[in-house]
């Protein structure tokens, strides 16, 4: 077979790289189109991980939970004397002998002066004293009231606590297959249609829709192993999309008719709680609607300032009590998703790579008098952390 021509263009994609070697060509995939698709330039730009197998887990190691809920009344008791406390069941597991623990009393004392030494515990029921045993016994406890475990305050020449540890959160994830190509004889190729190479323009089409579809996929797609289309031992991926998995964090703000200044920065305190704060700044991606109302905002607590980018996406940046947001448009969500913002943090999300995005040339058998060039990328998304993530939506 004779060598195949090769194009030489001034174009983003130099297609002289396009070999057998395993070249990644996704940090030029959004190259001169990086505010059409903000997220996917973002996931190119960041460190990637492999992935070896089309589904994967990955597990989160979060902070051991503080808090459960007393399960029912606990009566007061005399000065010294023990009483059993019920936690939430499941919960038990939270606390250990040796732990000082922080419940409020029936009058829910502003003072916090409720504080009780686990002394045993079977299954959900703390056996609990008063901390002070010479002064205080055990005041009522209603149900429902908050059971905070503060820390151990061990006796001393005792054999120390029990162990303690929690299990992860293992979550699994697919990889999504993208693949765009296109043909062109070589006829065609070698005419001038659009004043310049045909081939060089179908690549850059082929591109555009590339990184298009990946972000849209990045956003919206819904994790499925679709074993119908392809039959047995052809299953269809699609990849758990960024919306479908920050809803796993449970901070939405669902908001009416136009987003309110108290509704966001209230909605900014929740997100940044002290477990799972990450720092004191997040990045928006948003709609075109959303980042109108955000611009409309005229309160003295919230501070609002436009960010000018050389080249790229313009940021709106929002401050409130110390916590900084920078809303950023994308084109995907003003048109799939009206009025919609995610709340990300950079630091947590991770594009995870199958097959590193590959850029093709002559994909046909050689007898065929066409050539096939395309893009091919098998890659999934993965959201550490959801918590620290939020959904902004009408």
């Amino acid at each position: 077979m004779a060598d195949q021509p090769v194009v030489y263009s001034n174009r983003p994609i130099d297609t002289t790289a396009a070999t057998t070697i395993n070249i990644d060509f996704s940090s030029d995939l959004t190259l001169q189109h990086e505010s059409e698709v903000p997220l996917t330039t973002l996931l190119n730009r960041l460190r990637a991980l492999r992935t070896q197998t089309h589904e994967f887990k990955f597990a989160i190691g979060r902070f051991a939970p503080r808090t459960s809920l007393a399960d029912s009344l606990t009566a007061a008791g005399a000065v010294g004397a023990t009483a059993v406390l019920n936690v939430t069941a499941g919960t038990g597991v939270y606390f250990v002998a040796g732990d000082t623990i922080e419940v409020p009393d029936d009058n829910n004392d502003a003072t916090h002066t409720n504080q009780l030494y686990v002394v045993s515990i079977s299954t959900d029921a703390l056996t609990v004293r008063a901390y002070d045993p010479a002064t205080f016994g055990v005041a009522q406890i209603d149900a429902a009231a908050v059971v905070r475990r503060i820390s151990p305050a061990m006796i001393e020449a005792s054999s120390g606590t029990n162990s303690s540890q929690t299990v992860p959160t293992v979550y699994s994830q697919y990889v999504t297959s993208f693949e765009h190509y296109f043909d062109i004889t070589r006829l065609q190729d070698q005419n001038r249609n659009y004043t310049g190479p045909e081939r060089s323009r179908l690549r850059e089409e082929a591109r555009k829709k590339h990184a298009v579809d990946m972000e849209y996929a990045f956003f919206l797609s819904r994790k499925v192993k679709d074993t119908v289309a392809g039959g047995t031992g052809k299953p269809r991926y699609q990849m758990s999309g960024l919306i479908e998995q920050v809803e796993t964090g449970g901070n939405i703000l669902n908001y009416g008719a136009d987003l309110q200044d108290t509704e966001l920065y209230d909605f900014m305190t929740d997100v940044h709680s002290p477990m799972y704060s990450g720092g004191n700044k997040r990045m928006v991606l948003a709609s075109g609607d959303l980042l109108g109302d955000v611009n409309k905002m005229a309160n003295d607590a919230i501070r609002i300032s436009t960010k000018d980018t050389t080249w790229g996406p313009s940021i709106t940046e929002v401050q409130f009590a110390g916590k900084v947001w920078e809303f950023v448009e994308c084109p995907t969500l003003s048109e799939s998703r009206s009025g919609w913002g995610i709340v990300i943090h950079p630091r947590y999300l991770k594009k995870r790579n199958f097959i590193n995005t590959m850029y093709e040339m002559n994909v046909q058998n050689p007898i065929d008098k066409f050539y096939k060039d395309g893009f091919y990328t098998v890659c999934a998304l993965e959201v550490r952390l959801a918590e620290v993530f939020g959904i902004i939506r009408p």
